[in-house]
């Protein structure tokens, strides 16, 4: 009975927002039943009960680090306190199980914890963490279905990776790939669903900067075309960018402004998905589309991840008229 509770009560858990006040105090009533079952089970070393254990300490951090993230370090500190105690709590568990993944995947937690409560930005190495949020999908995938909500959310974590490995385009891809199947599996209005939605709409986003401003990130929104005249009338088009920002964070979309910049005033965003279009010399880069690995201050050059069968990394010192935000992503070609 208690075993079939726990699970009952932390799938429920998988529901909640903590962006609605009527759901927060539903996930505190859930985090008080489960510190019971775990209060009751404290003194059961045995097996089936550690995983229990370690699932709801989990469902309780997980709900704090939504709780602390969401809505600012100032005031939710102790939220972020309650859940580095819990993924703690839970590592130990896997540990003494034996279950590497989950212990790799619950130190990331807490490394995300420590670096907000910290007021720093986290370290991580790309490439591991890519790795590791890969198998952990695989993982779930293998065992629970791919239209299951663990499975669902591990897949946004592995898109995350991707992301932050500069795979934005396969990333972006892959987590509309995921929307169609939570909508799909659960419909459009369960939590799950909009979860994927808003990663997605956050995937959507073009970051950019503006020259003069290097410290401020803006949302590129779309290309316009502005007729303008010279001294012989003669009249000629200029390419602007119209930008939304200066981005805050936590973001607040109620004080930023819309306007247009001249696009030789502006740098994309390490990550952004680009296209060339208009090349004479290198023709055979046009319409191709890529990601920004790196931009150079100095020679004004990006290097640029080719979307290929096998992405590859070339460094190229395109002016920069050659080269475009890409807003909407093509149909992938079937293989």
């Amino acid at each position: 009975g208690v075993a079939m509770h726990a699970t009952a009560v932390m799938n429920r858990m998988t529901l909640i927002d903590a962006e609605k006040q009527y759901d927060r105090i539903e996930g505190k009533q859930i985090c008080t039943k489960l510190q019971h079952v775990l209060d009751f089970t404290k003194t059961d070393k045995s097996r089936s009960w550690a995983q229990i254990q370690a699932s709801a300490h989990m469902s309780i951090a997980t709900f704090h680090l939504r709780m602390g993230m969401r809505f600012g370090y100032a005031e939710w500190k102790d939220c972020l306190q309650t859940a580095k105690e819990h993924y703690e709590m839970a590592m130990e568990i896997y540990s003494n199980e034996k279950d590497e993944l989950s212990v790799s995947a619950t130190e990331k937690m807490i490394a995300i914890i420590n670096a907000r409560l910290d007021g720093v930005e986290r370290q991580v190495d790309p490439e591991a963490n890519l790795n590791m949020e890969r198998k952990k999908y695989k993982f779930y995938l293998d065992n629970l279905g791919q239209n299951h909500i663990t499975t669902i959310n591990a897949g946004i974590s592995y898109a995350q990776a991707l992301s932050d490995s500069c795979y934005t385009i396969v990333a972006e891809r892959y987590v509309a790939k995921l929307h169609g199947i939570s909508q799909r599996a659960h419909g459009s209005d369960h939590n799950c669903t909009v979860e994927v939605l808003t990663c997605l709409k956050r995937f959507r986003e073009r970051r950019v900067y503006i020259k003069s401003r290097p410290n401020e990130t803006f949302q590129a929104l779309r290309y316009e075309e502005s007729d303008t005249n010279d001294d012989d009338d003669d009249q000629t088009q200029k390419r602007l960018l119209v930008l939304q920002g200066p981005i805050s964070i936590p973001r607040n979309v109620a004080t930023e402004q819309t306007f247009q910049q001249d696009c030789a005033n502006v740098s994309f965003a390490i990550g952004t998905p680009v296209i060339f279009q208009g090349l004479i010399v290198t023709t055979s880069l046009n319409d191709k589309i890529g990601t920004v690995k790196e931009f150079d201050k100095e020679t004004n050059k990006y290097a640029i991840y080719f979307q290929e069968e096998n992405v590859v990394k070339k460094a190229l010192g395109a002016e920069e008229q050659f080269l475009h935000i890409l807003f909407d992503l093509p149909e992938e070609e079937e293989k």
